[in-house]
């Protein structure tokens, strides 16, 4: 009981930890690149954004999960964690599709512009000359009312904030930017880091996967920054394709997530480390135990940081229903003790 208070504790400080973080990290890359004109530095925003909502969930799910089987639910609480899992993952999803469908129509805005150049130059000598001729061109749709610039990423310029105009006239991304991604990085690396430690040590499925969402915001930030110093170097266009590939990746992480949530829902069997892991400590359990002489039909079922046992026990034919009895209770007690995560022990028994 006092293991669990401590993983109860230790889940939860790790995860509000995790959630003023998101919070602070969701108002600085938002701030920065409505001010900053990066578009990229906004999904950024909107990843961390969707963090905060995860964060609320996983709180939730990991102390639900944590309360003592009672008359509604025999087996306990633990699979909440999958319903918290697969909810978080939809918020994954849902952001990282909405994200780049924004991002996408401003790639398609750029690409009239980069048919003419090519068409007019002939083959053009490098990727660079391209690049450039559709910085300029997006130039020239802004002024003509036909869009706006790809950096916009949808929101008015015209706002007070101070910012960089090259000599075309088009709005560039501020170098300073990059410096809220590469924050950003660091920030997320260091949670994942520690999430992950603490969702080792207590086995919780959502604590590794709120880890694993930690380190995709890192992931993302990289790619902010590849896009963000890629405007700053004249290729603006990438600025707009970093904030794609930042949606991919959401979709991508939401995906696995769900997945893994639906098959302990839907009771797929575990992996088989998982069960080999079991069958062997049954095994080293059983060999203490003079009475038992087989063990048989290992099975596991997941429920969020928990696995429920169903197992075979071989006795000789000539043993006593007391002594078997007792033996049993044994197994039971020395799994759960050997493996902390073991809930319950269904024992069949059978002779050899």
């Amino acid at each position: 009981m006092d293991l669990l208070l401590e993983h109860h504790q230790a889940g939860s400080r790790i995860t509000l930890i995790g959630m003023g973080a998101n919070v602070g990290m969701t108002m600085a890359k938002g701030m920065a690149g409505v001010y900053f004109h990066s578009s990229a530095l906004l999904a950024d925003a909107a990843h961390s954004l969707s963090d905060i909502l995860g964060d609320v969930v996983t709180l939730y799910t990991f102390r639900k999960s944590r309360k003592p089987a009672d008359l509604t639910h025999p087996y306990g609480y633990g699979r909440y964690e999958a319903l918290g899992t697969l909810f978080v993952s939809a918020f994954l999803v849902a952001a990282g599709v909405g994200i780049g469908t924004h991002a996408f129509e401003h790639v398609v805005r750029f690409l009239p512009d980069l048919f003419a150049a090519t068409v007019s130059s002939g083959v053009a000598e490098s990727a660079r000359e391209i690049l450039g001729s559709v910085a300029g061109g997006s130039s020239e749709v802004a002024a003509n009312g036909g869009g706006s610039s790809l950096l916009s990423f949808g929101h008015d310029h015209n706002h007070a904030a101070t910012h960089t105009v090259d000599a075309a006239g088009s709005v560039v991304v501020d170098p300073r930017a990059i410096w809220f991604a590469i924050g950003s990085i660091a920030i997320n690396e260091a949670l994942f880091q520690a999430t992950m430690k603490v969702g080792r040590r207590t086995n919780s499925d959502v604590l590794v996967a709120n880890a694993w969402h930690h380190r995709s915001d890192a992931l993302t930030s990289l790619v902010s920054v590849g896009a963000i110093a890629g405007a700053i170097v004249g290729f603006p266009i990438l600025d707009a394709i970093g904030g794609l590939v930042v949606s991919i990746m959401l979709a991508k992480s939401g995906l696995s997530m769900a997945t893994d949530a639906v098959r302990e829902i839907t009771d797929t069997p575990p992996s088989s480390q998982l069960t080999d892991s079991v069958s062997d400590a049954l095994a080293a359990v059983c060999d203490d135990i003079e009475e038992v002489k087989g063990v048989d039909c290992v099975r596991c079922r997941k429920s969020g940081p928990f696995v429920h046992v169903s197992v075979n026990l071989l006795f000789a034919p000539d043993e006593t229903a007391a002594a078997v009895e007792r033996a049993a209770d044994m197994v039971r007690s020395e799994l759960r003790k050997k493996l902390d995560y073991v809930q319950t022990v269904d024992i069949n028994t059978t002779t050899k």
